[in-house]
């Protein structure tokens, strides 16, 4: 299991137990707490990931086809 899986499972189960928290009928802070940072390490690993945007011109002609 690598680390891409563990960002998932990181944020699935925070999900999972903020969810799980708001629908018992006994709601504990501390529960949702820990749902919360999980979910939130979760979406800071997962984004990391993502990385920069290349710089492409999208109006900068490709090829000498296009100006024709």
């Amino acid at each position: 299991m690598g680390t891409n899986s563990l960002k998932y499972i990181l944020f699935l189960t925070g999900s999972g137990i903020l969810v799980y928290d708001d629908i018992s009928t006994e709601s504990k802070g501390l529960l949702s707490l820990i749902g919360l940072i999980l979910m939130v390490i979760g979406i800071y690993l997962i984004s990391k990931g993502i990385g920069e945007k290349p710089k492409v011109d999208p109006y900068a002609v490709q090829s000498y086809d296009e100006e024709e």
